[in-house]
């Protein structure tokens, strides 16, 4: 899908003696979006918006090596070396033997001197590739950030090139000074590596302001002198990521509270060991009255919480992989309150919130590293079990439009729809790009990936497990053989679906918590990749 982005110069941090400013330039192809505001922890800022720039550039996938050059160098080689190694193994021995000194005295500046000559031209070439090289640096960087001005928070976007990981940057606008002067809306930011660069100048005893530059809306952009366009190919699989990962936002998941010191302790053992063989997973152990226990595979390294109890019904084991992504949380463990964690379910993706007072950074992972959003069928059969209303779905947006922020028991209220057809909506709107979860205050937050909804083309065709459920439903092949409450909040539904009999039991948000069929989608992957099409028959039957 091809995009074009209009800019008004370049994003920059004007770094004085006493004031720095952070200059944002919007979209001009966008809605008109500004806002101008004082940042008055301008540190807790920087190291966010470092860590999100971490998950942008971000690819963990497994890229196999090309030897064919190496080869060739290495038969050019062998017949030279073969003349002379009997000779030079003897004369290293010889030195070797001879010298037998220790380590030079100043090895430790000497390492440090040759460390910051390798980062220095790190940075350099990194600057010149997103001046000289746009379309390179486009191959590291897909898609400028996106920041949406929301009546009480300012949050950006981003999304990693490998589609594996989302990050997103919330700040409370009740932390900002000054006047405030901002209009609400979405748009993409110029975002380069001046710009990541410049946020690290940010210090506390310099005043920091924060500007989404209102000036670029008021020029004529046709034929204007500084305005600079750029044409990007964005991949159907990263928009229909995004868009996986909104929808994904919303879903019923097990919330673990963890102190700091617990993700520390993890982040740490990753980092000094590296697995030779599997499995590698965190395991979370959650038992009902207890703080959660994670455990580290293969080594089996048990991390006791000493934070908040889990307060679930009963015992479960939830299993996340793709653990070494979490190390874009380092550098904000030193100003964390505490972390969340969102678990969908065992190899299911898995939303990690650090919460640093006015600010808070959600680090969404799918199930493995190179399981991206954009495959996750299984996301659209956890929730697509409900016909989409093409009236209450215009209602629905027109709503979350005009109110910017809206619980889903307040949509329901407003288009007057029951509460199936209000989810089924809000579940698209978000497949489409055009809206976000936020738990913090458990609402909908109106945000669109791009100026228009992604298109079915882009979505991609609904899968067979969901259509063949509601067909088994609308057929009228489910019948329900018994009903059993278990417990204040849980009930067993056992039926008959198409001949075939399967039995699930239900919590108290219509979600399925256990089931059994013998069919071979239940039998290869049980509830991992989402219920099959006689759960998804059984689950409409009894929303109904």
């Amino acid at each position: 899908m091809i995009t074009s982005l209009r800019y008004r110069g370049h994003s920059a941090v004007d770094a004085g003696p006493y004031r720095s400013a952070i200059a944002f330039r919007p979209n001009l192809s966008r809605e008109p979006v500004w806002l101008k505001a004082e940042l008055k922890e301008p540190v807790r800022f920087r190291e966010a918006m470092s860590a999100l720039h971490e998950v942008v550039v971000g690819d963990f996938r497994f890229r196999k090596k090309d030897k064919t050059a190496y080869r060739e160098w290495l038969a050019r080689q062998e017949e030279e070396e073969q003349a002379i190694r009997k000779l030079a193994f003897a004369e290293g021995k010889a030195q070797a033997l001879a010298k037998k000194s220790a380590a030079p005295p100043d090895l430790d500046v000497q390492f440090r001197k040759a460390h910051r000559l390798y980062w220095n031209a790190r940075v350099k070439w990194a600057n010149e590739l997103a001046r000289h090289d746009p379309e390179l640096f486009r191959h590291l960087v897909p898609c400028d950030p996106v920041v949406t001005v929301a009546p009480d928070v300012v949050f950006f976007e981003g999304f990693a090139k490998d589609e594996s990981s989302y990050g997103c940057v919330f700040l409370d606008r009740d932390a900002l000074g000054g006047a405030q002067d901002a209009s609400l809306g979405t748009t993409n930011v110029d975002y380069s590596m001046a710009l990541y660069e410049g946020f690290q100048t940010l210090r506390t005893y310099r005043a920091s302001t924060l500007e989404v530059d209102p000036t670029g809306f008021g020029v004529q952009v046709e034929g204007a002198g500084g305005v600079r366009e750029e044409k990007i190919d964005l991949p159907p699989s990263w928009l229909r990521g995004f868009g996986q990962l909104s929808a994904a936002t919303a879903l019923a998941s097990t919330t673990v509270e963890l102190p700091v010191e617990t993700l520390y302790a993890v982040l740490a053992h990753l980092k000094r060991h590296r697995e030779k063989e599997g499995p590698r997973s965190i395991r979370f152990e959650l038992t009902p009255g207890r703080a959660p226990t994670l455990v580290l595979e293969p080594w089996d390294l048990r991390i006791e919480s000493r934070g908040r109890v889990w307060d679930g019904a009963e015992p479960r084991t939830i299993k996340v992989w793709g653990r070494r992504r979490l190390q874009v949380l380092a550098r904000l463990l030193p100003i964390a309150e505490r972390v969340e964690v969102r678990l969908l379910g065992s190899g299911m993706p898995s939303l990690w919130t650090v919460r640093m007072g006015e600010l808070r950074f959600v680090l969404g992972l799918s199930g493995w590293t190179t399981n991206d959003w954009a495959s996750g069928a299984q996301l659209d059969v956890l929730v697509g079990d409900t016909l989409v209303d093409v009236d209450v779905l215009a209602r629905v947006e027109d709503t979350l439009r005009r109110e910017r922020t809206l619980t889903r028991a307040q949509i329901a209220n407003e288009v007057g729809a029951p509460e199936g057809a209000t989810r089924a909506a809000l579940h698209r709107l978000c497949k489409q790009g055009q809206a976000i979860f936020d738990y913090a205050t458990n609402a909908y937050r109106y945000r669109q990936i791009l100026d228009a909804p992604l298109g079915e083309e882009l979505l991609g065709p609904e899968p067979a497990e969901v259509r063949d459920g509601r067909r088994h439903f609308l057929e009228r092949d489910v019948k329900v053989l018994r009903r059993e409450a278990l417990g204040a909040t849980r009930t067993l539904y056992v039926a008959r679906v198409n001949a075939t009999e399967c039995e699930a039991v239900f919590d108290a948000d219509g979600q399925i918590s256990k089931a059994r069929c013998p069919c071979p989608h239940h039998q290869h992957a049980g509830l991992r990749k989402g219920p099959c099409r006689h759960l998804i028959a059984l689950r409409m039957e009894v929303a109904r």
